[in-house]
């Protein structure tokens, strides 16, 4: 996260990472031929720039409001040995109380939209807003009831989620994505146990204290995309018509650069981001 004046700028901006990362090449490297400069006028008219972040990563405000606690708060408090700093979302950078401060700083950067996502624990513009509907902070009373995304039970839950977002928020929401990089989610919660719920076998990381590495992951992101579709398919069906939105998902993949314009180096640097794609 980034802080200007112990208030939010929310991560990640993609394309300043990506421009960093460009740049670090061009500085590092003897081949004229990679190099590259980009700036916005680099991209089509169309595109848009902006910042994202989840809501337990800056909102706070943890036990304000009838906000009951999510997977992220039982994993961050009791499993602290793999939390590398010991902090917690508690209070983070406190955008629940500060968003107006934070959005002007967006203002001031001259950004044209906010990707967030609504608090499915908690739930509840002067920016576009881009809303995402679940960052992987699951209830934590779904997780105790039927270990949330390992049941099929959490389509039809995750669809009445939608719903309520959808009904009341959809005259100003006109971008939704249901699901944060379910590949992320299901490799760090279900096979390293790096993630909340922080599952896993043993023989992949000892301090797992339950899970199946060979199994969970896949039916997790089975019913993760399950979930993707009802809510998708409820959109279209009684509302994108009226409210004129448009919905998708949020899908992580790796960036390369080919060693040179060469046809092996170029299409090796596409495999990646091919395979990234495919196998989430």
């Amino acid at each position: 996260m980034a802080i200007i004046h112990g208030s939010l700028v929310p991560c990640l901006l993609v394309l300043a990472t990506f421009v960093a990362q460009t740049h670090y090449t061009i500085a590092n490297t003897t081949h004229p031929e990679v190099l590259s400069i980009f700036n916005r006028s680099s991209f089509p008219t169309e595109f848009v720039f902006g910042t994202a972040s989840s809501s337990y990563q800056y909102e706070g405000a943890a036990k304000q409001d009838g906000r009951g606690p999510s997977i992220w708060d039982t994993f961050t408090h009791n499993s602290l040995d793999r939390i590398s700093d010991r902090s917690n979302g508690d209070v983070a950078v406190d955008f629940y109380h500060r968003y107006k401060e934070d959005v002007q700083i967006m203002k001031d950067m001259n950004l044209d939209a906010f990707r967030f996502s609504i608090s499915w624990s908690r739930l509840l513009p002067r920016l576009q807003p881009f809303v995402t509907l679940f960052h992987w902070d699951l209830p934590q009373a779904l997780e105790d009831e039927y270990g949330g995304f390992l049941s099929p039970h959490i389509v039809d839950d995750f669809r009445d989620f939608a719903k309520v977002c959808y009904k009341e928020f959809g005259d100003r929401v006109k971008y939704w994505i249901t699901i944060n990089e379910p590949w992320t989610y299901s490799s760090g919660g279900y096979d390293q146990g790096t993630l909340a719920p922080g599952r896993c076998s043993k023989w992949v990381n000892a301090a797992c204290q339950a899970g199946n590495s060979s199994t969970e992951p896949y039916l997790v992101s089975h019913h993760m995309l399950l979930s993707h579709a009802a809510a998708v398919k409820l959109y279209q069906q009684k509302y994108q018509g009226i409210q004129k939105g448009k919905i998708g998902i949020t899908l992580i993949s790796h960036w390369m650069v080919p060693y040179s314009k060469t046809k092996p180096n170029v299409e090796a640097a596409k495999e990646p981001l091919i395979s990234c794609l495919d196998g989430e």
